[in-house]
């Protein structure tokens, strides 16, 4: 594990974080958001990936992922989730956990990936930001429930 960057968004808390625990945060994808209810689960420590978590965040990651899921699911109608890790743009553990919608065909797959290069250029319009902000205050509060036995607050 590497020290906090102060370079890096999630070690320099750039972002709005939702819940907290001592090891995790849970926030929204940053602006232009795809989808309203594209959340994130991040390492509160700078690590560069799952092979670097210690064995309590290896122990936790998965039962929190399932929580989000199924609030992500519940919030906002999808199908399913996607739950995805590329630590590409940000070398900062961060797991993505994205919205499914089966009436949505650039939600599914791989299409979901070139939704999200399009609304990066600008192609394709952003979720509504008040909407987006929105769905993760209510994601945030259906997670609380299961999270909070894990250490989860409100910040």
């Amino acid at each position: 594990m590497s020290q906090p960057d102060p370079n890096c968004p999630f070690c320099s808390r750039r972002q709005t974080v939702y819940l907290e625990s001592p090891r995790w945060q849970l926030l929204r994808h940053a602006d232009p958001v795809p989808l309203a209810g594209w959340m994130m689960l991040v390492a509160r420590a700078h690590r560069a990936g799952m092979d670097e978590m210690d064995e309590v965040e290896q122990r936790e990651v998965g039962a929190i992922l399932a929580i989000i899921a199924g609030a992500v699911r519940a919030e906002t109608g999808a199908e399913r989730t996607y739950s995805i890790t590329f630590n590409e743009a940000v070398r900062h553990l961060h797991l993505h956990v994205v919205p499914r919608h089966a009436t949505d065909a650039t939600t599914t797959s791989w299409a979901l990936a070139d939704r999200y290069r399009a609304t990066v250029r600008g192609e394709i319009a952003a979720a509504d930001a008040a909407e987006a902000e929105r769905a993760a205050r209510a994601i945030a509060s259906r997670c609380l429930t299961g999270l909070g036995g894990m250490g989860f607050v409100v910040p």
